[in-house]
């Protein structure tokens, strides 16, 4: 299971959030509506794996959201659980991506 808390400290994300494909939200860290986030951001996921299905990229793993006031990184497990980080600042792009990867490959 995932520590959600830590893994925001960590990569110094603002908030954080765990949810299943569904957009049943499970767990939040700092983050207002948070269950509407988890909605949309699991409608999301769920659309870009009919979409890699469909075009047969094999399984999805993560988004990345990018505007230019911040980024999302949502990745999926195996079992369709799921985790969001949400960061205003876009130069920790890189450390969300890497930090997200390595606990999903463990």
């Amino acid at each position: 299971m995932i520590d959600l808390n830590t893994l925001v400290e960590e990569t110094g994300a603002e908030s954080g959030l765990s949810f299943n494909i569904d957009g049943i939200l499970l767990e939040s860290v700092n983050l207002e509506y948070d269950g509407n986030v988890a909605a949309m951001i699991g409608m999301i996921l769920k659309m870009c794996l009919e979409m890699s299905e469909d075009v047969n990229n094999g399984d999805l793993k993560q988004v990345m959201i990018k505007n230019k006031d911040g980024i999302v990184v949502a990745n999926k497990d195996e079992d369709d659980n799921c985790v969001a980080l949400l960061s205003k600042d876009i130069s920790k792009m890189g450390l969300l991506l890497r930090k997200m990867d390595t606990v999903f490959n463990n």
